[in-house]
């Protein structure tokens, strides 16, 4: 009776029975862990694959669907998967796989493999994007350097164009640079039958020479449409970088032009007649006065060879009391239009058609101002005058996306010669006229201070939301590839490109990241 009535052993026995399916349960824990696992990495490599296709657009062939969504699931999940289903219904694209992961413990009660099942659906985010490309055609861009660029355009128009159907939601700007930037000759006034300027002009524009620009030939009053009218000359459509005022750095800011202010208008480009001796290249007319010489007798006499009488004070008097037009000669480029060899900006435009034949018209000449480039390039995506395209986010229900690509193949270059003006003509005028903050200098002191702008003109676009790529072509001045990297939004957009045959590939892989794709399941 005392055996029977024994349990010192019953927990030992009890224990046993219970360890077996104790151990079972932690091995189904772990193999259950191990699919959980194989899931999660195949879903991420469904998202993956939904996202690469989608940001081809409807247009990829069902092929070359399926390839990317091949690529992507052997380079984001490590196991071996069954069938890759891709199901496209418009922009939106749906893939799924099916994975069979190896079970250790569940083994003992039969189950070997347990199979895991993905499926991602991916399709463009409704966002309108405005891209404007700020695009070097300067002199040392001829030939291969220029067709490669536009090509490389060309074909980002094409694909994001294929990519976002709606042309609501994707609109291009194109602001072609060099010494000036060119906003086109519609913006002039007209002429009455008299001479006389009609007020019909863009009113962001310095119609009567009110501004207070630094220059060594018009007075301020002087209107230079005026002038290039009575000289029979009709404006270029290029215009100077604005002043600095009132403690604003208006050349490099995208501050709206208030025609009550007229330091915030843009003033047409004129290259003055440089003088007939001192070794200037722009001297069309002939005359014997030094441009320098900055005396009220000496203003005169400027003016006067333009066929422009003034008062003893020397205010232009009504035109109808001009002298004769001035004979000139126009041979090699010269006039009031020398150094204006930009073509028009495009502003923001869903019409890919006119926009790709006006890359295909681009031209090279010309020195190097990126500064201009960049500051235009964020006038034309700016909701507010001179450009008003540019839709403004706080006013529309849905995301926008402002994007600049600035291209260059070389270092700011202002121009500097032995002349008494110190340099050629640009959109800062000559280099005695100081609007760089220096009246003398070499050319390495030009190019540190139009960098310095150039980078002020970076950081204003990037405060304004513009997310900014910036490529070097075929350049290895390593302070011009410094400045474009810090222009860039970050490190990941600036492209280096040292050649031209990789303009397609920087290209590409900007349009990838520009592109918004969202997953919908």
């Amino acid at each position: 009776m005392r055996f029977a009535a024994n349990a010192r052993g019953n927990f030992a026995i009890v224990s046993a029975l219970l360890m077996a399916p104790l151990v079972i349960g932690a091995g189904l824990a772990v193999d259950i862990t191990s699919m959980n696992r194989a899931k999660d990495a195949l879903q991420r490599a469904m998202d993956s694959a939904s996202l690469a296709i989608a940001r081809e657009g409807e247009k990829v062939s069902d092929a070359d669907a399926g390839k990317i969504a091949s690529e992507f699931v052997a380079t984001n999940f490590g196991g071996k998967t069954g069938r890759i289903d891709v199901k496209r219904v418009g922009s939106a694209v749906t893939v799924s796989a099916s994975a069979d992961i190896k079970l250790s413990f569940a083994a003992l009660l039969g189950y070997t493999e347990a199979t895991v099942q993905a499926s991602s659906t991916a399709d463009i985010a409704y966002v309108s994007y405005e891209i404007g490309l700020v695009l070097d055609t300067t002199g040392s861009m001829a030939g291969g350097k220029l067709q490669a660029m536009k090509d490389a355009v060309l074909g980002l128009i094409d694909t994001m164009s294929e990519q976002v159907p709606d042309r609501n939601q994707l609109k291009f700007a194109l602001v072609p640079f060099s010494a000036f930037v060119n906003v086109g000759d519609r913006f002039g006034p007209t002429f009455d039958a008299l001479g006389n300027q009609r007020n019909d002009g863009a009113n962001w524009i310095d119609m009567k020479g009110l501004a207070n620009i630094p220059q060594v030939e018009f007075r301020k009053g002087t209107s230079r449409f005026e002038v290039l009218h009575h000289i029979g000359q009709k404006w270029g459509g290029c215009v100077e970088s604005r002043v600095a005022a009132a403690g604003k750095a208006l050349d490099s800011e995208d501050i709206a032009p208030d025609p009550s202010k007229p330091d915030t208008l843009f003033e047409p480009a004129f290259a003055i007649d440089e003088g007939d001796t001192g070794g200037y290249r722009n001297n069309y007319i002939a005359s014997p006065v030094d441009p320098l010489d900055k005396s009220l007798p000496g203003l005169i006499k400027k003016m006067l060879k333009y066929g422009v009488n003034l008062n003893p004070l020397g205010i232009p008097l009504a035109i109808n009391l001009w002298g004769a037009p001035p004979k000139m000669d126009l041979s090699g480029g010269k006039g009031p239009n020398a150094g204006c060899n930009t073509q028009p900006i495009v502003a923001l435009t869903s019409d890919y058609k006119t926009l790709e034949d006006k890359v295909n018209a681009l031209t090279a000449a010309g020195n190097t101002n990126i500064m201009e480039g960049v500051a235009w390039g964020a006038r034309v995506l700016s909701p507010q005058p001179p450009f008003t395209d540019g839709l403004d986010p706080a006013k529309v229900d849905h995301p926008v996306k402002k994007v600049m690509i600035v291209l260059t193949d070389g270092s700011n270059n202002f121009g500097n010669n032995g002349t008494g003006l110190g340099s050629a003509y640009s959109s800062f005028g000559y280099l005695v006229d100081g609007r760089l903050g220096t009246t003398t200098g070499n050319a390495a002191t030009t190019n540190g201070l139009m960098n310095a702008k150039t980078l002020d003109a970076c950081t204003n676009a990037k405060s304004e939301g513009i997310e900014l790529y910036t490529i070097r072509l075929e350049e290895p001045d390593v302070k011009t590839g410094m400045m474009l990297k810090d222009c860039a939004t970050d490190a990941a957009h600036f492209f280096d490109a040292p050649s031209r045959n990789d303009l397609d590939a920087v290209f590409k892989s900007i349009k990838t990241k520009i592109t918004n794709v969202r997953l919908a399941s």
